[in-house]
């Protein structure tokens, strides 16, 4: 009798402790009913991976503006293509001829091969310090007079730097910095800003790596905040370039990002002054191939030949940095590179129809899918919940997906996710990359619940009332709810 009536209380605590997919069901509807959502677009879709039935939908093929969750198709689709080993080169090269002089009779070239990464701090351990290197090389020919110049070629990829659906006032900033032929430095630069009391003006203080000719307008004001609310506007190859907004009072080394005007002319200005430092002095000032070619109308092919080979990180460590840290920058690297693979074109449009036409080859609906830029800056870009699942089950059967899964960031423990459902199932079940915009917040990922179910999932919400905090832990819940399905 008492062994009874303890089974029936053991078995009455499972009951109400299991999770079950109509619990999951629940907090969705509860979701779209609040009244956050009343004017918001909301797109849910989960899927079962192991038995490929449908767990829950919600607007599932409700195409929506989907942020940084587009990372997912430009790293899943790269690494598809070019696979986890590809590396891209960058070459230093010489042409005309050394004479009994030790003087180079032409140009010291740099020739971009569309690394995203050149000289990040996120790879100082890979690149070293890889402009003394190259002047180090140069020397080592038995160069000491360079009757000529150092040239930057970034012609792998458009001089159109930026996608063209981005908007103004982001393309001045850190996160705004576009895709060169030949980055350096993760294309940004640092600027100290001094501030006083309230109201006061600031005063910028330093601007590394230090850029020729280039000029701040800088309205920026000491306010009452804690964060960076300042924003840089200025185009690429743009050398004036305007600040405004505010940072928090009575500080004396403020740091604000903004991006490289130009970073390949940087490369070759950067590379320039190290020569002379060492004592190999070229006869002309650096330049870029695109200047030459903007004052000149036409450029002379010479031939060249490599001194020096520079290899980036492989591919896989890139999208690893892309999707956990949501790197605008590489993604749109990606992208020009996939259209380079694709159709030899480096450039976002190129890139993007090669995406498309990608998962359309996979079997994947891509009505209504609108791909505009790689990293999700664009506010043309458009997918619905149901497309990204359908490229998660594609990558989830791909001899890549280790690869894949291992480059998301993990809820309460890593990347963007880091304080994302701490002290629940979520915790270490969760991979998924998120993205948030203004007004939009969005999540796409794989979880592995209580019971060792294999889950694919993405949720998109456009246009919510609330702050973005607020929306993060309304769509926490449901990332929990679906940690947590133990029946």
């Amino acid at each position: 009798m008492r062994y009874t009536i303890f089974l029936m209380f053991y078995l009455m605590v499972l009951s109400s402790n299991a999770q079950t997919v109509k619990d999951l069901r629940l907090a969705i509807k509860n979701m779209v009913a609040d009244k956050d959502l009343k004017n918001a677009s909301v797109s849910f879709y989960a899927m079962d991976l192991d038995s490929n039935k449908i767990i829950s939908g919600i607007s599932s093929s409700r195409t929506l503006v989907p942020a940084s969750i587009m990372k997912v198709v430009t790293t899943a689709t790269a690494l598809e293509m070019m696979g986890p080993a590809k590396r891209f080169s960058t070459f230093l090269k010489y042409s005309g001829e050394i004479d009994s002089n030790c003087t180079l009779n032409g140009n010291i070239y740099i020739v971009g091969g569309g690394d995203p990464c050149l000289g990040s701090p996120r790879f100082s351990r890979h690149y070293g310090d890889f402009i003394n290197k190259w002047a180090t090389e140069i020397l080592n020919l038995g160069i000491d007079s360079i009757n000529g110049r150092v040239i930057a070629d970034a012609s792998v990829f458009t001089e159109q730097m930026i996608p063209s659906t981005w908007i103004w006032g982001d393309i001045g900033n850190h996160y705004g910095a576009g895709p060169c032929g030949l980055s350096i430095y993760d294309n940004q630069c640092k600027l100290t800003l001094k501030s006083g009391k309230k109201g006061d003006s600031t005063l910028i203080t330093c601007v590394k790596p230090y850029i020729p000719n280039l000029t701040f307008e800088n309205g920026v004001k000491s306010m009452i905040t804690k964060k960076d609310e300042s924003y840089i506007f200025g185009a690429p190859y743009q050398e004036h370039r305007a600040i405004r907004g505010g940072i928090p009072l009575n500080k004396v080394d403020f740091e604000v990002r903004g991006s490289i005007p130009d970073p390949a002319y940087l490369a070759a200005f950067e590379l320039d002054m190290e020569l002379r430092k060492i004592g190999v002095r070229p006869s002309n000032t650096s330049t870029t191939l695109r200047k030459i070619k903007a004052n000149k109308g036409s450029f002379v092919k010479e031939k060249k030949h490599i001194i020096y080979t520079i290899r980036s990180p492989r591919l896989s460590s890139i999208i690893e940095l892309t999707n956990m840290y949501s790197v605008n920058l590489y993604a749109e690297h990606l992208m020009s590179q996939i259209g380079l693979f694709k159709y030899k074109h480096g450039d976002t449009g190129s890139g993007t129809v090669a995406v498309e036409q990608f998962w359309k080859s996979k079997g994947m609906n891509v009505e209504g899918l609108h791909v505009n830029d790689g990293s999700g800056l664009s506010r043309f870009n458009a997918v619905s919940s149901r497309q990204m699942v359908d490229l998660l089950q594609l990558m989830y059967s791909s001899k890549n997906y280790k690869i894949f899964l291992n480059t998301m960031p993990v809820a309460g423990k890593s990347g963007t996710l880091r304080n994302v459902g701490k002290g629940s199932a979520a915790v270490g079940r969760v991979h998924a990359k998120s993205g948030t915009m203004t007004r939009v917040k969005s999540y796409a990922g794989y979880v592995t619940t209580k019971n060792k179910r294999h889950i694919a999932f993405s949720i998109i919400v456009n246009n919510y009332n609330c702050s973005t905090v607020q929306m993060k832990r309304k769509m926490e819940k449901v990332m929990i709810k679906l940690a947590e399905i133990s029946d």
